[in-house]
């Protein structure tokens, strides 16, 4: 189908940043988002919750699972079940000079169990604790059903986490 861009622009100085009222399922039922120029994570998670209306759903119906390669060719692999959010990826650092990116696609699947609404992607920048740069594939599964019109990103900690950001949907 047609990418049809539905929202673009910088979100800056602010641990959480809400994406909201932009999903429409008689248009769309999935999107692509990409985050570019992501800084200040300061090696913590970007994390992700959806939003119904305007409430965050936080319940512990999030699971994920990711795989990772650092560039040194070490392999690491992440997972957590009935969460109450799910990391993006793998933790970044994500200072000015060392940028994070993260492209992801949402699959949603309106008042859905069983996983209707889920995520998948990519991120991938340096980590100085580990002295390299990393790359992860993930996917995150919300178990429960909402109408879900948006989604929140927060930053593990108390980082003021800066970044770029387009929103796509795909036209059914």
């Amino acid at each position: 189908g047609t990418h049809v861009k539905l929202l673009s622009g910088s979100a800056s100085s602010s641990v959480n940043h809400n994406f909201q009222n932009f999903m429409d399922t008689s248009k769309y039922n999935s999107y692509m988002v990409q985050f570019s120029k992501v800084t200040g994570l300061s090696g913590n998670d970007l994390n992700f919750q959806f939003i119904a209306d305007t409430t965050v759903l936080s319940g512990s119906h999030y699971w994920h699972a990711h795989h990772g390669r650092r560039s040194t060719d070490n392999e690491f692999v992440n997972y957590g079940e009935q969460q109450s959010q799910a990391p993006l990826g793998t933790s970044l650092d994500a200072a000015s000079d060392v940028r994070g990116s993260y492209l992801l696609h949402i699959y949603n699947n309106p008042n859905s169990e069983n996983f209707g609404n889920s995520v998948f992607g990519k991120n991938w920048g340096y980590r100085s604790n580990y002295g390299d740069y990393i790359y992860t594939s993930f996917a995150i599964g919300y178990n429960n059903s909402h109408n879900v019109t948006g989604f929140k990103v927060n930053a593990s900690g108390n980082d003021a986490t800066t970044f770029d950001y387009a929103i796509y949907g795909i036209a059914k």
